[in-house]
């Protein structure tokens, strides 16, 4: 039996797509805010005379070159007028829930269009997808699940023998430039590789030296971006000093409270501010490693659970875990 959603595809993106746009319409009188200064409205690279050589090129602590890259080429069209750039930043995010959805269609997850619908309109996503700043946010995510889906559509393919092999390996070849593109809008993707051997994992139950050779591309990309960044930022953005060198007894307390933190702004949203309150570290004290403890043994739990269903929660709780802990903490 065809699925209610699948009946007519195009239907409900459209609906998915309609729904952002409700939901978003007051942002459409919105202006600019806080640091669009620096990235936008009074950055030399995109309103005064430096460019393009210097966005890619630049040391400087702002490198998003794919984001300044968007906004030099919308500036050159309407210069400095926010409406464009909210109307891009809706549309970025809508296109990412029409892609989350297909996403979790390939991997077989009931109730896919509610899920992205859900991700799409939850509160938590208001903050990127209204701050025009946070274009960062939304580029990156289009292409972090255009990756996705070209991966996953590459993975089944290979497995098709009568697929033609020019075709696989454009499809292969598209998720590879795409997951390029997210790292240089936003270099905290670097957790996909991990994200789409997980998926592998939940189609076929196994990971196999095949997969482990295809996703070493998707690795070397995530270890460039991410010894960049760490270079960049200490030695060019200057976060270095007490308040930036974390030892990794308290990175592993930080990984644990963010597990929990956001998990629970996922379930009650409020309240949502800009920067939160700093949280006090107690490496000697063994019970400030109880939150990760928790959830590592948490997961540990979930890998037990019988049947398909205990497989989607143990996934989907992997796969927040890794993210989180991941791509915020370290």
């Amino acid at each position: 039996m065809v699925r209610f959603s699948e009946r007519r595809p195009w239907l409900w993106g459209l609906l998915l797509i309609a729904f952002v746009f409700i939901a978003y319409a007051q942002v459409f009188h919105a202006g600019f805010i806080w640091d669009d200064e620096s990235h936008l409205t009074r950055n030399p690279c995109i309103v005064g005379p430096l460019g393009l050589k210097e966005i890619w090129t630049s040391t400087q602590a702002v490198y998003y070159p794919l984001v300044l890259t968007t906004f030099w080429a919308l500036h050159k069209f309407v210069g400095l007028n926010p409406l464009p750039y909210h109307i891009l930043n809706v549309l970025m995010h809508a296109g990412s829930a029409v892609l989350l959805w297909r996403v979790l269609r390939q991997l077989g997850v009931r109730g896919a269009w509610l899920g992205a619908a859900l991700w799409a309109l939850h509160p938590v996503m208001v903050q990127s997808v209204a701050w025009v700043t946070e274009l960062k946010n939304t580029q990156s995510c289009l292409f972090y699940l255009l990756s996705s889906y070209c991966f996953l559509n590459w993975e089944k393919q290979s497995q098709i023998t009568q697929t033609r092999r020019v075709e696989v390996s454009l499809m292969f070849g598209l998720s590879l430039l795409c997951f390029v593109l997210a790292t240089l809008s936003k270099p905290s993707v670097v957790m996909l590789p991990a994200v789409l051997a997980l998926c592998v994992w939940w189609r076929r139950r196994r990971i196999q030296w095949r997969d482990a050779v295809a996703l070493a591309p998707f690795v070397a990309i995530s270890a460039l971006a991410s010894a960049w960044t760490i270079w960049e930022q200490q030695f060019h953005a200057r976060a270095v000093g007490p308040d930036w060198a974390q030892s990794w007894p308290e990175r592993l307390i930080i990984a644990g409270r963010a597990i929990w933190f956001y998990l629970a702004k996922l379930f009650w949203p409020h309240p949502l501010i800009f920067i939160y309150p700093r949280w006090q570290l107690q490496p000697a004290q063994f019970t400030a490693y109880l939150p990760l403890l928790l959830a590592l043994m948490g997961l540990i739990a979930l890998w037990f659970l019988p049947g398909k269903a205990g497989r989607a929660v143990f996934f989907a709780s992997a796969y927040y875990i890794i993210i989180v802990s991941g791509a915020r903490c370290f």
